[in-house]
């Protein structure tokens, strides 16, 4: 063989291996790149000398097939919740009023119903006693100053008449008699009626009043027209019995009865700032005294204190019928008594 086709043949066969080792570099097997055997030589290669002289038809090495791309899955995209669309301002609805129905009469309410309180009723103005007629020797004689009120003048016989009733037999004394509701702890006859009343008609049958008690600077002692006091009442058989005021009241230390009379002193008056009425003193129970107060209607003429201590009468308990007695009281003012001078 010529140099020529020895040629040929050898590019023929290092073509064909460069081919088998490219396609193997593409295709790994299982068992990973060969590896030479030991011993094995490999040829030496030597370039051709003319690279004019190329193989007329050597097959090109085929690339390698790519793998067939998967279809990326296209990746989710984070939900976002999806803003929400700004609404628009309702206008509050205005319902309309319902009219009040009028309740249908078989309709019940489910509202558990307040208990009925009962308002306490008023108690009636409270009326004056009737303590019977005034033991007088001419009733049909008296008239009356009030029609509320057991309080009378005799023009007549000059004298003021009235009905009370025993209210204490055995008890320290500063009143002989009071008006109804003061002072009926401290006084042996109460008389339901008004001082002034009294105060009124012993003006009429010609009573001089005079002034009342002082202290200051100094002790002054009542004046006016003695007033005679007189008790008419009837005992437990109904015999009609008479006393001197004086004979129910007894002196503390004498153990006899007061001596002393009363005074027409005439108590006083004050100005009720609220109203502007005035208002007669004595009607806070300062009727008839035992002991001095300038506020007394009748008060004795003599120096007789308020203190316990210093009270100077009592009960004369073994004269003074059984409490609760009607008794007459009859105020005369003593014949020619003028009020004495200061």
């Amino acid at each position: 063989m010529s140099h020529s086709i020895i040629r040929k043949h050898f590019v023929r066969i290092i073509a064909v291996l460069a081919v088998v080792v490219f396609v193997g570099a593409c295709r790994p097997s299982e068992d990973g790149p060969a590896k030479p055997q030991p011993g094995s030589e490999q040829p030496a290669t030597e370039e051709p000398e003319d690279v004019a002289t190329q193989p007329e038809a050597v097959a090109e090495p085929k690339e390698p097939a790519e793998p067939t791309p998967q279809p990326e899955e296209p990746a989710e995209e984070p939900k976002t919740s999806p803003k929400a669309e700004p609404k628009e301002p309702v206008e509050p609805t205005t319902m309309p009023k319902a009219e009040p129905k009028e309740p249908a009469a078989e309709e019940t309410t489910m509202v558990p119903e307040e208990p009925e309180t009962e308002e306490p009723e008023a108690e009636p103005a409270e009326k004056p006693v009737d303590l019977g007629p005034p033991l007088v020797d001419d009733p049909a004689g008296l008239k009356k100053l009030d029609p509320a009120y057991p309080t009378w003048i005799d023009p007549k016989n000059k004298q003021v008449v009235m009905v009370g009733q025993v209210c204490q037999r055995e008890t320290p004394l500063e009143m002989f008699a009071c008006i109804k509701a003061t002072k009926e702890h401290e006084s042996v006859v109460v008389i339901d009626t008004k001082a002034y009343l009294a105060h009124a008609g012993l003006l009429a049958i010609g009573a001089k009043v005079g002034k009342p008690v002082q202290f200051d600077p100094e002790y002054v002692p009542a004046t006016g027209t003695e007033i005679e006091v007189t008790l008419i009442w009837k005992d437990d058989k109904g015999q009609i019995q008479r006393a001197r005021g004086q004979d129910w009241i007894r002196d503390v230390k004498t153990k006899k009865s007061m001596a002393q009379a009363w005074v027409f002193a005439g108590s006083g008056f004050w100005t009720d700032e609220s109203t502007g009425e005035k208002r007669y003193q004595a009607e806070g129970g300062d009727f008839i005294c035992v002991s001095n107060f300038p506020s007394a209607t009748l008060d004795l003429p003599i120096k007789s204190g308020q203190a316990n201590s210093a009270l100077l009468f009592e009960c004369f308990t073994e004269r003074i019928p059984a409490r609760g007695t009607p008794v007459t009281i009859v105020l005369k003012p003593k014949a020619g008594e003028q009020p004495k001078a200061e």
